[in-house]
């Protein structure tokens, strides 16, 4: 789900959106409305929790101006899994689950369109990546393996799909969150299928993310939405696993432009936790970023913004 502040960044990047227009918008949609000094913080920290007038009052502003472009009745289906994987005590779950990805698979089969195709295989490949744990955590190898490559063949599958849509549809493509979305969720499969203090060294992991273009889609994220710190953190975390100094710089050069907060390895963003106490981190945070080197950028864009 998109969070609050990148849903502020991506309306207020479009063009003639001062904050007064801002206001004005919000206005026609809420009687309640919000002031600009609660609107301006939350565009400002990435650290900030919205509460649930302001969640919902930029949710509405936000799908009228960027409307989801997957087919509406796909994605009542994708909340319809979330519910059922969220309902612990339904005696049923699993059956009911089943159930719709038998569903699922019988479109898929019949199913040719672009963009249709790329949300079924999403849904589809989320069903089996949440039945990762359950095999990893108990030892079942064969299963972990095998559901593992299915949830990484729909996903592929999405993004193909997705770029097919946006190949023949130029005038009207899904954009760059989404499909770094369907490309993260690939990297999320090897990640989870191993456990949490082993991520860091795993092979198949690594080999991944030195085989895929995950790095370079991030960067290219960046360039359409430059506040979406998420994913320069993501960039960050992954270069620091392939020990790329370089690539290593060019994330926290963007995640410090979005926020100088960044600066500082103990801060800790929503519902993240400061790089600082991450193994992931590790290796970026003792060969490049330095007090040194951290001080250097902030001084970088102090000058950059005065000049």
């Amino acid at each position: 789900m998109t969070s609050v502040y990148n849903k502020i960044h991506r309306l207020k990047q479009q063009s003639g959106w001062t904050w007064d227009h801002f206001l004005t918008e919000i206005e026609k949609r809420s009687p309640a409305g919000l002031d600009e000094k609660t609107l301006y913080s939350h565009y400002r920290e990435p650290h900030k929790k919205p509460n649930s007038h302001v969640g919902k009052v930029i949710a509405q502003l936000h799908d009228n101006y960027f409307p989801d472009p997957f087919p509406e009745e796909l994605n009542r289906l994708m909340r319809l899994y979330n519910h059922l994987t969220a309902c612990k005590k339904h005696l049923a779950r699993d059956k009911d689950i089943e159930d719709l990805e038998f569903f699922l698979q019988q479109q898929h089969q019949r199913e040719n369109e672009p963009l249709r195709l790329a949300r079924l295989n999403w849904l589809l490949g989320n069903i089996e990546f949440d039945r990762i744990p359950l095999y990893r955590d108990n030892g079942m190898r064969d299963q972990l393996a095998e559901c593992k490559q299915q949830a990484i063949n729909y996903y592929q599958q999405s993004v193909a799909a997705i770029e097919q849509h946006n190949q023949l549809t130029p005038s009207n493509p899904v954009g760059a969150s989404h499909l770094y979305k369907a490309c993260h969720n690939i990297l999320a499969c090897y990640l989870n299928a191993v456990p949490q203090t082993e991520r860091s060294e795993d092979e198949q992991t690594i080999a991944y993310l030195r085989t895929s273009n995950y790095i370079a889609n991030s960067k290219q994220t960046l360039i359409a939405e430059p506040f979406q710190w998420t994913i320069a953190r993501n960039g960050l975390r992954f270069s620091s696993l392939l020990e790329n100094s370089d690539d290593i710089k060019y994330f926290i050069t963007a995640l410090a432009t979005i926020s100088k907060r960044f600066l500082d390895l103990n801060y800790e963003p929503l519902n993240h936790t400061a790089m600082g106490t991450s193994e992931d981190f590790r290796w970026a945070i003792d060969n490049v970023l330095t007090a040194d080197y951290l001080a250097s950028i902030g001084a970088s864009l102090k000058n950059k913004k005065k000049g």
